[in-house]
């Protein structure tokens, strides 16, 4: 069965996910977008919103995506370990795995972190603050719990691919294809450095795996944060999140830059507020209080955050990577942007750390 705007509303109700009442009296507005999913959106004046997503493509891998959402969504929500996170993220209501259908709770009138940052166009440090807790709330060792938890169980425990060095770069060179691989595999010292890493991998924790500003909701009375769009949650290295809101804010500032001239190191119109200057400081607030939040000895906050900022600059590998991919043999202005400054940051991490006064 496909969802439809003539069929969702009687799905809905046939299932318990809406009230006959809110039917009736017509006080609920439906949306439609489409992208990898079918996504539904529904507003209703006195009961909470519904975000209703169905897999339009049924395959296997796209069928795992949405149960790790799922699980993630019921496993948060259902066990006492998560009491707090249960708080940051959507309501869960239901999933229909025989028609591959998850039904949460919809924010209406919100907008994201990366969507405020660029209206604002300032770098709040309440709302980094916040991204913190929020993942302070889930990053914890339940290494033991795991044994005894089923839906701990599910997850598969990958490491992310583009720490994956051996598939990432074949040994036949004339078999790659896209040009920020080419370039990779150009250097030799770049991929040492990836390697060691991914040496440094611990699987200790629940990880969302997918944290960017686009993932955190902000509220409408600009105060609360949620974190949404849980496809890609495993058991994991943490630190591998908060590398995703470092990489976050070094990205926006790399991609500021004109990416049609790598000789032209301008920054696009209305986005000259994005500057290391501007971003350290915020960076060292937030990775402040998680360190705070998860009790680090000031021994142990040093070694994890030249860690996190090794993830961040893998992360940003792969993000070179994902936006060059409609032009697979040439590289962008800016893909190229962002393999200097991982490997300028790869080459001497604590050195960086000093050098953004992350570190004394």
């Amino acid at each position: 069965m496909r969802l439809t705007k003539k069929n969702i509303t009687h799905y809905l109700l046939d299932k318990g996910f809406l009230e006959p009442t809110s039917f009736m009296s017509g006080e609920y507005m439906l949306t439609q977008t489409q992208s990898r999913n079918s996504i539904f959106k529904i507003q209703q004046q006195q009961d909470k919103g519904l975000f209703v997503k169905q897999l339009i493509a049924q395959d296997a891998t796209n069928s795992y995506l949405m149960q790790k959402d799922a699980t993630s969504h019921y496993l948060i929500h259902q066990s006492d370990l998560y009491k707090e996170t249960a708080t940051h993220i959507p309501e869960y209501y239901g999933y229909d795995p025989y028609h591959n259908i998850l039904v949460t709770e919809y924010f209406a009138n919100t907008k994201n972190i990366h969507e405020v940052v660029y209206r604002d166009k300032k770098l709040s440090e309440s709302h980094a603050v916040k991204m913190a807790h929020i993942l302070a709330s889930f990053h914890f060792d339940i290494t033991k719990e795991i044994k005894n938890n089923s839906s701990l169980q599910f997850f598969s425990k990958q490491i992310p691919w583009i720490l994956n060095t051996n598939q990432l770069l074949n040994n036949n060179s004339q078999s790659i294809n896209n040009a920020v691989i080419a370039e990779i595999h150009k250097h030799q010292d770049l991929v040492k450095r990836m390697d060691k890493v991914a040496s440094q991998w611990e699987t200790s924790s629940l990880i969302h795996g997918d944290i960017k500003w686009m993932n955190f909701i902000v509220m409408p009375n600009n105060e609360e944060v949620k974190l949404i769009d849980w496809e890609i949650a495993d058991l994991g290295d943490p630190l591998w999140d908060v590398a995703g809101v470092f990489q976050s804010y070094f990205c926006a500032w790399v991609l500021s830059f004109n990416n049609q001239n790598i000789q032209d190191h301008q920054q696009m119109p209305g986005t000259e507020f994005l500057s290391v200057e501007t971003i350290t400081p915020v960076v060292k607030l937030l990775w402040e209080t998680y360190a705070s939040a998860q009790k680090f000895t000031a021994t142990e906050a040093r070694e994890k955050l030249l860690k996190t900022l090794s993830y961040m600059a893998a992360r940003m590998i792969q993000t070179a990577f994902e936006n060059n991919m409609a032009q697979q043999q040439q590289m962008y202005p800016n893909s190229a942007r962002i393999l200097q400054f991982c490997n300028h940051i790869l080459a001497d991490v604590e050195g960086i750390a000093k050098q953004w006064n992350l570190i004394d």
